[in-house]
């Protein structure tokens, strides 16, 4: 099958992205068979990953057709997604949008394009483990779940002061989730569910609360492992922090929906166990990390409080450059993750 390219012939809507370009065609005729899954992939200058990760997608049985929506890249990302496009035309699609207008406006837009009865969202920015995606399509067999997501975990290295800060930082929102799920990177959504999401700052959490309160329920599965890179310096960590914890304000906000990280003591709690968990958290330099983090977590948290009361909320993120790059090398195998 050919490439095709073409112009869009009409602008966008409201909340729709601004489509310059169309390579490769979904199938279409029979009907698709029970729990295949779509997936939309929402990126911007993730070159150094979208390879890997679009080979990880391609290789899962269960994965019947990819979105790719890069959005205003100016790196290798469009050149190394047509690649795969070039590949398997009849399973991978090309949107570029030639100005970033958000997350949100791609995840929309790439929905819009699916046929399949799960829509899975990952960002380019992440690697799942082998047999991840079908773990989370699998948790739709109950027909009560209309919405899944696995377990973040970091390739950072851990033996730095940044590094720790990141991992217990992916490690209490594990625990969280065991409480609450409280899901992210990587969910899978059941098509009926789907809502058109708003605008706003943090997709997955905004769709957990639109999907809960029409009735369904979320469900956390921690053994499907998604790979992702934290930030490398402060600077990044904190303005990371502060954007997402700014978009759950403005969730609770208007959505009336309390993500578990908003929940102070509980969050006291899990860290006070996550340290309990492992005696060599409790050695005086991981300590003195951990108290670190705190403090970033505390700063960035009155920043965005700050944020929140001036009436901002960053819908189009500013890129942590930091967090981009490859993840499908020096990572930790599944059965070594500790919680």
């Amino acid at each position: 099958m050919s490439t095709g390219i073409f112009s869009a012939q009409t602008q966008p809507q409201d909340g729709d992205v601004d489509v310059r370009r169309e390579h490769g065609r979904a199938p279409h005729g029979a009907a698709e068979p029970a729990l295949t899954a779509g997936v939309v992939v929402p990126t911007h200058n993730d070159g150094a990953n979208i390879g890997p990760l679009l080979a990880r997608l391609l290789a899962e049985p269960c994965i019947d057709e990819i979105v790719v929506v890069a959005s205003g890249c100016d790196d290798a990302t469009v050149p190394n997604v047509l690649e795969v496009v070039a590949g398997s035309p009849d399973r991978v699609r090309l949107y570029v949008e030639a100005q970033r207008t958000g997350k949100v406006s791609a995840i929309n837009f790439g929905i819009g394009k699916l046929t399949a009865p799960v829509v899975i969202v990952v960002s380019g920015d992440v690697l799942p483990d082998h047999g991840a995606l079908t773990k989370l399509v699998g948790a739709m067999q109950d027909p009560g779940v209309a919405l899944s997501g696995g377990r973040p975990v970091p390739v950072n290295d851990p033996n730095t002061p940044l590094g720790y800060a990141v991992h217990l930082l992916w490690r209490l929102h594990h625990r969280l989730a065991l409480h609450q799920p409280k899901l992210g990177e990587m969910i899978a959504l059941r098509a009926e569910a789907v809502v058109t999401l708003p605008r706003t700052s943090v997709d997955e959490a905004c769709f957990q609360a639109l999907i809960e309160a029409a009735g369904w329920r979320s469900e956390y599965v921690p053994d499907a492992i998604v790979r992702n890179r934290g930030p490398a310096t402060v600077k990044d960590f904190i303005r990371q922090r502060r954007q997402i914890h700014t978009g759950h304000l403005w969730l609770r906000h208007r959505q009336h929906y309390e993500v578990p990280s908003l929940r102070v003591g509980l969050l006291s709690a899990e860290l006070w166990r996550d340290m309990q968990a492992d005696h060599d958290r409790l050695r005086p330099a991981h300590v003195a990390w951990t108290a670190g983090a705190a403090a970033m977590e505390g700063y960035a948290r009155l920043r965005a409080r700050i944020d929140y009361l001036k009436g901002q909320e960053n819908i189009v993120w500013a890129m942590i450059q930091t967090t981009k790059g490859a993840t499908d090398h020096h990572h930790e195998s599944s059965a070594q993750i500790r919680s």
